[in-house]
């Protein structure tokens, strides 16, 4: 029936021999089982695997390479700017995603390195930001609720195996509305969505 109706896969009365459902009408192959087998193969062969799309890739560079000048000679500064913010997002994305990785590890004490200035003014100026917008009326439960906020953001990254971070709601540092560092700014939400969110303020 499935044949006739032009369709390219069909639910068997019964499934394969690991619970699988669905199958290919031509061949009548299992699909997750076909998948699950061609992802162990890939798994096995990595690094010949690797090797053979590097070197598919290169037949191809040159054009992709003209291709891609080509589009971003004729792009708009609007549609520069968004490619170029999307690039960031994703770089910060799979670094977050990453934090163990030896290029992510390598990166960052390549750079500390080489601008360990930078990175102490960095820290220097994000201290004091946060200090000076600390206000002065906050009473001891007041730095308790904030001390707690950074405790759970520390159990959930143990707990879920993946970065929290504290956030500003009201971000510290804008041009337009800056917030203050009290319990009630703050949020402990996934690193990811920390860093897609930036220096930006989203209204509820």
């Amino acid at each position: 029936m499935a044949r006739l109706k032009g369709e390219r896969t069909y639910v068997p009365e019964s499934p394969c021999a690991r619970g699988h459902s669905l199958r290919t009408v031509g061949a009548g192959t299992c699909i997750a089982c076909r998948n699950q087998t061609e992802t162990n193969r890939v798994a096995a062969f990595r690094t010949e695997y690797n090797a053979r799309k590097t070197r598919e890739r290169v037949q191809h560079r040159p054009e992709l390479a003209l291709k891609a000048k080509t589009t971003r000679a004729n792009e708009t500064p609007e549609l520069r700017a968004i490619r170029l913010e999307t690039a960031k997002i994703k770089q910060r994305e799979w670094r977050t995603a990453n934090p163990r990785h030896v290029g992510t590890t390598a990166s960052k004490r390549k750079y500390k390195l080489a601008n360990p200035e930078k990175v102490r003014a960095d820290c220097i100026y994000r201290r004091v930001s946060k200090m000076h917008r600390t206000p002065a009326w906050l009473t001891p439960d007041d730095h308790w609720l904030i001390e707690q906020a950074y405790e759970i953001a520390a159990v959930r990254t143990k707990m879920f195996g993946f970065s929290w971070h504290v956030d500003h709601v009201i971000p510290m540092q804008r041009k337009l509305v800056t917030g203050v560092h009290v319990a009630t700014n703050l949020q402990v939400i996934p690193g990811i969505d920390n860093i897609r969110k930036a220096n930006r303020f989203i209204p509820a």
